[in-house]
């Protein structure tokens, strides 16, 4: 398993940034570490499931998530099928701003052969992530483009 936590701080208010921090139909397409993500189904739960894959490299990694109902706050999902993942991008305020951290766990399977890929991974991961988030504050701090 591999898990990474990255935040970062933006200039703008907690409730600004929760709008599009954790509402995937805007911060997915903003997240270039996420290569591909496509909506399939809402849910009367308020859940929905996309299809969400992580530019690792050059290739892909991912499969069908879910991701729960819409709170104040965060945006968590977990995987229902491909890469087994889990992970969480949660707002909190922070003075005059807000912190936006992102939680991921990525599962491998295989006792040696899933700790090596794991670590591996783990650089990979929080390399994306770390850019994902500062395209996230810069999209929110000076708009898009």
């Amino acid at each position: 398993m591999a898990t990474v936590v990255r935040a970062v701080r933006v200039a703008a208010p907690a409730a600004e940034v929760t709008k599009v921090a954790t509402d995937p139909t805007v911060v997915f397409p903003i997240m270039g570490s996420f290569g591909r993500f496509d909506f399939i189904s809402r849910h009367r739960d308020g859940s929905e499931q996309w299809d969400l894959y992580l530019n690792v490299g050059s290739i892909h990694v991912g499969g069908r998530v879910r991701v729960s109902p819409l709170s104040t706050d965060t945006l968590i999902w977990q995987s229902l099928r491909g890469t087994r993942q889990r992970a969480r991008i949660e707002v909190t305020p922070a003075g005059d701003g807000a912190t936006v951290t992102m939680t991921m766990q990525v599962y491998f399977s295989g006792r040696v052969t899933g700790w090596l890929t794991g670590q591996l991974a783990r650089g990979i991961l929080a390399r994306n992530m770390e850019a994902g988030l500062q395209q996230l504050r810069h999209h929110i701090e000076y708009g898009p483009g």
